[in-house]
């Protein structure tokens, strides 16, 4: 955090909106950053460094503000740290602020970006908070859900939650046990130890009724 302090004083001072088209142009382009990060927005799959859509997921959804996020992502540009594999001076001056601003608009977000923007504020979509989560936490990876636009088939699909084979609970309550307990009740077919155990610790409990609402929603169309 002293890092993104030093960028956040970086930054003041500078005049004018950062350009979020650029940013997403740089981002995914000549900057070459969506060769290393994961970023489901800017279509980037890079696994050399961390996926911004998980790491900046629970802070968002606590309440990190964009700006903050930001501040944190330039800083982190401008100052890299020491053994870092990200190489100095990747992009620089405005440049750098235009690819902050991007990633802190689209990181944890779905959907498409109008123009190379990312429209309004993704915290005051209605309805929006599990299906972030969905694609943030890499379930599109694994589960085909329509809503969400992913086809995969390494997991059951989630289209129809309400005929899914729960063990006789409820839709919500099997959902909750399999987010958080995946080998408690296996889908007919799979086997146990194919979704990571660890989601009950990644998620905090509102963002695990969160995906949860969102799944029981769009899986009983």
């Amino acid at each position: 955090m002293l890092v993104a302090v030093a960028g956040l004083a970086a930054g003041c001072g500078r005049d004018g909106a950062p350009d979020v088209a650029n940013g997403k142009r740089l981002f995914t382009g000549e900057g070459k950053c969506g060769s290393c990060h994961i970023l489901a927005r800017a279509g980037t799959g890079g696994k050399i460094g961390p996926n911004l859509d998980q790491a900046f997921l629970a802070s968002r959804l606590d309440g990190l503000g964009e700006q903050t996020v930001q501040d944190i992502v330039q800083g982190q540009i401008e100052n890299v740290r020491r053994g870092s594999l990200m190489p100095e001076d990747l992009v620089v001056g405005e440049d750098a602020r235009d690819v902050a601003a991007y990633v802190a608009r689209a990181a944890g977000r779905p959907g498409e970006d109008p123009g190379g923007t990312v429209p309004g504020n993704p915290l005051a979509e209605p309805g929006q908070e599990g299906k972030r989560i969905f694609n943030a936490a890499g379930c599109a990876s694994c589960h085909a859900l329509s809503d969400a636009g992913t086809s995969a088939a390494v997991g059951p699909s989630l289209d129809d939650v309400a005929r899914g084979s729960g063990g006789g609970l409820p839709p919500r309550d099997w959902l909750r046990q399999s987010i958080v307990d995946p080998n408690a009740i296996l889908a007919g077919g799979y086997p146990r130890d194919l979704m990571p155990d660890d989601y009950g610790r990644r998620l905090n409990p509102r963002q695990v009724e969160a995906l949860v609402d969102y799944l029981t929603r769009v899986g009983n169309r």
